[in-house]
């Protein structure tokens, strides 16, 4: 038994290790790839123009682009901002839930200068 389980063992190493590219099926994905959830995105930002359409992973946005605030679903129609940009959107508990608090990616360190 113990051999079957050494046997099994290398034999699953050998698999990992020829593997080519890091990249995951479910996580990890690259841009352009479809998900259900950001953590799934390498970028952190699962995207959906509407309701019907499918979510793809996306780029966060960048500074003076639109924006979305942190959303409990994960899957945006906007994307967060990158980091170290701030999304100065009206935050409200129905733009929560229906994640439409859209706003616009600012440096805060630099607009207060």
């Amino acid at each position: 038994m113990e051999k079957v389980l050494v046997f099994l063992f290398i034999a699953l190493l050998a698999v990992a290790y020829a593997a080519p590219n890091p990249r995951g099926i479910i996580i990890n994905l690259e841009n352009g790839e479809l998900c259900v959830n950001s953590y799934q995105c390498k970028s952190q930002c699962c995207h959906h123009d509407s309701a019907l359409s499918l979510s793809r992973c996306t780029a966060k946005a960048r500074e003076n682009s639109e924006c979305s605030t942190k959303s409990i679903y994960e899957v945006y129609y906007k994307c967060p901002c990158e980091s170290g940009l701030t999304c100065n959107a009206n935050k409200t508990l129905v733009g929560s839930l229906t994640n439409t608090n859209f706003g616009i990616c600012q440096d805060v360190g630099r607009s207060k200068q």
